[in-house]
């Protein structure tokens, strides 16, 4: 299967293949539909993060209300929000922080979501009933999207065939890895561990997500422990990786 068709597909079906509403929609009428990835290097690094995140804007002096999908996952196409020009925070956190880090450039990896749509927990419900519409939370189904979509990473997986895979997050870990969140959140040292996925074993490297690392409350520590030893440890990994002859 080729990126296109993969694409096409997954734009087509995915939505019911996971059982996800078709009535479930932004502020304004527009639907939650599947965010394909289209950053797809082939053979270089790949990120899997939870979900994509929506463009959100300011709507009657309410900050940061989802009403359109993301253009792809990890997106940092900026636009005006109705107060400020701005882009995605975690595709800017990725990029900023994580891949920097790494020493990696966008365009050598294949930025990917584990679930595929967008997903409204409570706070947005608060803010949309604010606004006048009711719509149903259905972050707290994101374990049950995820095991129903596995599928499509696996052909993703196949597609890109990466020399490293970057699982973002305990839910992403714990979903791929087969692993408790308690425990994933044990993995998430940037050490590789390796798993049999489609023909051959897999090099995970499990790290906090962006929207961790964007937390700067003193009580979060894992912003200073990715720049001391998780990014340190993970760039030693791939360098290691990237360094082995291929078979």
């Amino acid at each position: 299967m080729t990126i296109q068709q993969y694409q096409k597909k997954c734009s087509k079906e995915y939505k019911k293949s996971i059982k996800f509403s078709e009535e479930a929609t932004y502020l304004y009428g527009n639907p939650v539909n599947t965010v394909v990835p289209l950053e797809t290097a082939i053979g270089k690094l790949m990120v899997i993060g939870p979900y994509p995140a929506a463009k959100l804007y300011f709507v009657d002096n309410i900050p940061d209300v989802p009403l359109y999908d993301g253009t792809a996952p990890f997106s940092i196409e900026p636009y005006y929000d109705g107060s400020r020009v701005r882009s995605s925070f975690t595709g800017q956190e990725l990029t900023d922080v994580i891949l920097e880090t790494l020493e990696i450039p966008r365009n050598q990896c294949w930025l990917t979501s584990l679930v595929k749509v967008f997903l409204f927990d409570d706070d947005h419900v608060k803010k949309y009933h604010r606004l006048g519409k009711d719509i149903k939370e259905n972050r707290s189904k994101y374990m049950e999207y995820a095991n129903k979509g596995l599928n499509w990473i696996r052909q993703e997986i196949e597609i890109a065939n990466p020399y490293a895979i970057i699982l973002l997050g305990a839910e992403v870990i714990s979903s791929l890895l087969l692993v408790s969140e308690e425990e994933a959140m044990g993995y998430m040292t940037g050490e590789v561990i390796e798993k049999k996925m489609i023909w051959k074993n897999s090099n995970f490297i499990c790290l906090p997500p962006p929207g961790v690392l964007m937390d700067r409350s003193a009580r979060n520590l894992w912003p200073r422990k990715f720049v001391m030893k998780i990014g340190p440890a993970a760039m030693k990994e791939i360098e290691r990786i990237k360094s082995q002859p291929s078979i």
